[in-house]
């Protein structure tokens, strides 16, 4: 990112970034430098990818986490607090986000070689994602930070550089800058040309941003010519790196496979060179001891005459030298050949088996090759909106959503809920807050309550205490209020329901687990077996049982991939098959054979 993609990011995203908790930090899997923060903002999940030299953004896409010693440092400075304030520091390429508790600050250089660091109040590094030693400055904790140097050319080396129409390299701005404004084409005049780029930044920061993406050239926030339009800039700064992420993501996973894999191909190309060389000798050795046999009686009479002489003799037999035993009889010179040859078949033999373990362990690793890309591309998918809660499609294409906790509860009812919606919850405490987003001018239909209640059923406390079925009741949106009686509290989560209650009645803990296949992505679905089978034919029936979730996945997994053996990487599926399950359970039904 350059400055004025900086300063745009910052325009478009300020408010959403100030005043978020820093819920959570991870790093990218595979990765060295990059970084998730999960910040949670008024009622609303969203990760902060920051990698240092590159970019910050708020991400759509699910990259795989992880945690680490230098992660569990970061999350004791900075878990917990709140961003206050987002700027600039020094109209250079660093990013300040001030934080709330003991006035910390998280430095985010996107300067070539630029790190992740936190500081106190007084400039103090207390963590730094590496230690460096530059000329001008040391980034170790416990050192005063010192933000790189500026360096400018003087105003003769500037003049030089305008006049041979290097503008990029004499003002330290992007090429894309330089053509947007059509600088070239300006009079050598430093000052215009200033005046030029100072506007620019002014309408970046009055929020004239039209973002533009250039497929895996660059990202930036006015237009180009051959550029795919954006209607916001940190949308268009997620796909760019993206589709960099994805391929750096890919060679690192591969590259111990890769390395695997050439090491058994040396391997191979040795053996059946080795291989080679033993039939040449063994077909040698044979050609031999049938030239000795053909010509035994001639060569019995010399072995005899020689060896008073020689234990040894050399003979021409039809133009091939032959060193023979004179103690031996021709015949025992000849078997002599043989068992060399049939030494060198013995050996041809072993080196075959071994060939044969080697291909087929290298088709092992291609597979694995092939798994761990497809893996990748499952992963890093682009999430919607509703994937942060529990969520369903109905039967007739309902969007249904759940809360996870009390306070998505909270969050779902206050942002999503409106009058015509249906709030359904499960009759007993301990359940979602469950909601049927109503479409414009179509009825929500008795299957479609059903198709929620499910889902209110199954994530309810009634899972986890092992219930065959649970009642859930439904009402209108404007039927839900946060307004309790006068005197009385309600409990963050908690909600009050006004009017008549609609019953389902018994609705069976019985939650299914689909596949969804589309061209680029396979993705999972959860609902009523009605809806879920309405959508795909590779799904399982789950109920409350004794196998914990990760066991469960497992077993799901194990049946989506004998169901699909040409999909490759179903395992980077666990998790989110993980995260829908309920609790303890059981597979109760499949929509394939499945043996456990």
């Amino acid at each position: 990112m350059t400055y004025f993609d900086l300063i745009a990011w910052i325009t478009e995203n300020r408010k959403a970034v100030e005043g978020c908790i820093i819920d959570n930090v991870f790093l990218v899997q595979n990765t060295e430098n990059t970084y998730i923060l999960k910040l949670y903002c008024g009622g609303r999940d969203q990760e902060l990818i920051i990698e240092p030299s590159k970019r910050i953004n708020i991400t759509k896409y699910n990259y795989p986490k992880i945690s680490s010693t230098k992660i569990t440092t970061l999350r004791g400075l900075i878990r917990g607090d709140i961003i206050t304030n987002i700027h600039i520091l020094n109209q250079e390429r660093i990013l300040i986000l001030e934080l709330k508790r003991g006035e910390k600050k998280i430095i985010v250089e996107l300067l070539p070689r630029g790190v992740l660091v936190i500081l106190d109040k007084n400039d103090k590094i207390l963590f730094a994602n590496e230690y460096k030693e530059f000329k001008d400055r040391l980034i170790r904790i416990g050192e005063t930070y010192k933000p790189p140097p500026t360096v400018e050319p003087n105003k003769e080396e500037l003049e030089k550089l305008i006049k041979k129409g290097s503008i990029a390299k004499a003002l330290g701005i992007p090429q894309e800058v330089v053509n947007y404004l059509s600088l070239q084409s300006t009079t050598p005049d430093i000052n215009l040309i200033r005046e030029k780029i100072k506007n620019l930044e002014i309408s970046l920061i009055n929020g004239e941003i039209k973002p533009c993406l250039i497929e895996d050239t660059t990202v930036v926030p006015f237009p180009l010519d051959g550029c795919k339009e954006y209607q916001r800039f940190n949308d268009a700064i997620d796909d760019y790196f993206y589709t960099i992420s994805q391929k750096e993501l890919s060679e690192k996973s591969s590259r111990k496979i890769l390395e695997e894999k050439q090491k058994i191909i040396t391997t191979i190309k040795q053996i059946e060179d080795s291989i080679k060389e033993y039939e040449n000798k063994e077909k040698s050795y044979r050609q031999l001891g049938n030239i000795i046999l053909s010509k035994a009686y001639e060569i019995d009479q010399l072995l005899l005459d020689n060896r008073p002489k020689s234990k040894k003799i050399k003979l021409n037999l039809d133009g091939v030298e032959i060193e023979l035993d004179t103690l031996l009889s021709a015949t025992k010179n000849a078997m002599r050949f043989f068992d060399e040859a049939k030494e060198y078949k013995r050996k041809i033999e072993r080196a075959l088996e071994s060939l044969d373990e080697l291909k087929e362990k290298l088709k092992k690793i291609e597979k694995q090759e092939i798994e761990k890309q497809n893996e990748i591309k499952l992963v890093l998918r682009k999430k919607e909106w509703y994937e942060k809660y529990r969520w369903s499609i109905s039967r007739n294409g309902y969007l249904i959503i759940a809360g996870k906790d009390a306070s998505q509860n909270e969050s779902i009812v206050k942002k999503y809920l409106r009058d015509k919606d249906i709030f359904l919850h499960a009759d007993i405490a301990g359940a979602p807050a469950t909601i049927i987003i109503a479409q414009e001018n179509n009825t929500i239909l008795e299957d479609d309550i059903y198709d929620a209640a499910v889902i209110a059923a199954s994530y309810s406390k009634a899972w986890k205490v092992g219930l065959a079925s649970v009642d859930v009741f439904w009402v209108l949106g404007n039927q839900v209020s946060k307004s309790p009686p006068s005197g009385e509290y309600l409990n963050k989560g908690s909600f009050m329901i006004y009017g008549k209650k609609n019953f389902v009645k018994n609705v069976k803990l019985q939650l299914a687990i689909g596949l969804i296949l589309s061209e680029n992505s396979v993705s999972v679905i959860v609902g009523s077996e009605e809806t879920v089978s309405a959508k795909t034919k590779y799904y399982a029936i789950i109920a409350p049982g004794d196998d914990d979730k990760e066991r469960i996945a497992q077993k799901i997994i194990k049946v989506f991939s004998r169901a699909l053996p040409d999909i490759k990487g179903l395992n980077a599926l666990k998790t989110d098959i993980e995260d829908k399950i309920p609790g303890k359970s059981k597979i109760v039904k499949t929509s394939i054979t499945y043996n456990s």
